[in-house]
């Protein structure tokens, strides 16, 4: 049993850097149109400035409100971090110049955000949905040789393509499967969850079976290596998680303060306590959905 000191023994080795919030998708459960009023990319100038602050870090994951790959300057932006370790976290519908992408040698992996195994399920998830282009980038990070990870939200309107989705991460050579379920969506969740559980266990053993390393919905998230990731904002504000809905603390501020001095204010201690996981109101930590999803 975890005491009151030992939730997180380590600081983060993650940041999840948003460099944008403009976006070429509506996806129907996106959460980012009601909270983003103004899409931009954040300026080269800005960028460089905060790399400083963002030394602290092992790995870099760009992620956030908007789609990386359409910040103009993507590709510069992958210069300026080839002393770290980058994770990019995409829709899939933005071509890749694998070329361009593995200059530098410092992309650990792509995280491509896939909802469905047809274009039209795609495109019931976002009309203008390239399903053409996501299979194009997939079959090109294979041949360049790129870690691949899914990230699926599973829905109602995709529950019955699971299998379809399983084999597309055996064909595409999938290290790793992320699968989650929709914000604001409870009462589904619940109203289904025998449905979903006998669904998600299936899912789970045939990617045990195939070596493929899988994360399932019920599981504490937010966090590598025992650490909690952290989030900066395009503005600067660095947050203890990705949690959009739970009042998560703002930290501070890396333009105006060092990673090593915010890591030790009082709403870092409620993370490193494990005192706002705890009681965080999204599924993964939700003790009566995982205690219901691990009973046999």
């Amino acid at each position: 049993m975890k005491t009151k000191n030992d939730f997180y023994k380590n600081p983060p080795e993650m940041a999840l850097f948003e460099i944008t919030t403009r976006c070429n998708l509506a996806c129907s459960y996106c959460v980012a149109r009601s909270l983003v009023k103004h899409p931009s990319d954040l300026p080269m100038e800005k960028i460089q400035e905060l790399k400083k602050s963002l030394d602290f870090f092992e790995y870099i994951a760009f992620s956030g409100l908007g789609e990386s790959l359409i910040h103009e300057n993507f590709y510069q932006i992958l210069g300026i971090f080839k002393d770290k370790k980058v994770v990019i976290v995409t829709n899939g519908s933005i071509p890749i110049d694998y070329h361009r992408l593995t200059v530098y040698d410092n992309v650990d992996a792509i995280s491509f955000s896939v909802d469905g195994a047809t274009e039209e399920n795609m495109k019931q998830i976002s009309s203008n949905y390239r399903f053409d282009i996501l299979l194009k980038n997939l079959e090109n990070a294979s041949k360049y040789k790129v870690n691949i990870a899914f990230n699926t939200t599973i829905t109602k309107e995709n529950i019955d393509q699971i299998e379809d989705l399983q084999e597309m991460v055996i064909k595409y050579k999938v290290n790793r499967f992320k699968v989650g379920l929709p914000l604001g969506k409870e009462k589904w969740v619940r109203k289904n969850f025998n449905w979903l559980q006998k669904v998600l266990k299936k899912l789970e053993k045939r990617m045990k079976i195939m070596g493929v390393d899988y994360e399932g919905p019920f599981e504490v998230k937010c966090s590598f290596n025992n650490a909690p990731i952290a989030v900066v904002s395009k503005n600067g504000n660095i947050y203890p998680c990705c949690d959009y809905f739970c009042s998560r603390p703002l930290a501070g501020n890396l333009y105006y303060s060092n990673f090593e001095t915010l890591w030790k204010k009082s709403s870092y201690d409620k993370f490193r306590t494990g005192e706002f996981c705890n009681t965080c109101k999204q599924y993964h930590n939700s003790k009566e959905l995982i205690d219901l999803y691990t009973k046999e």
